[in-house]
């Protein structure tokens, strides 16, 4: 049977699946991955680096407009996962 015209996940890319996509950022101090999700950066307050134990402050105030984007492609990411889920 042809699957040609069966679509694909994002996450797979000529017949193979990728590892699902890593969040977060480097730690400015040790270069370490500081591995995340949209929805800690959106609770919580700080995130710390698993390797040198730096503490990144995380300032509701000041990153409101940065909070709420993610806020927003959380959402329509939750939106779009529903939707692919129709049986």
């Amino acid at each position: 049977m042809d699957n040609s015209n069966t679509p694909q996940s994002p996450n797979q890319q000529y017949g193979q699946t990728l590892p699902p996509q890593r969040a977060g950022l480097k730690c400015p101090q040790c270069s370490t991955f500081i591995e995340t999700t949209m929805y800690h950066i959106i609770m919580a307050r700080s995130l710390v680096c698993p390797h040198c134990g730096l503490v990144l402050n995380i300032d509701p105030v000041k990153s409101r407009k940065a909070i709420d984007a993610l806020k927003k492609v959380q959402e329509a990411q939750e939106n779009l996962e529903r939707k692919s889920h129709f049986g």
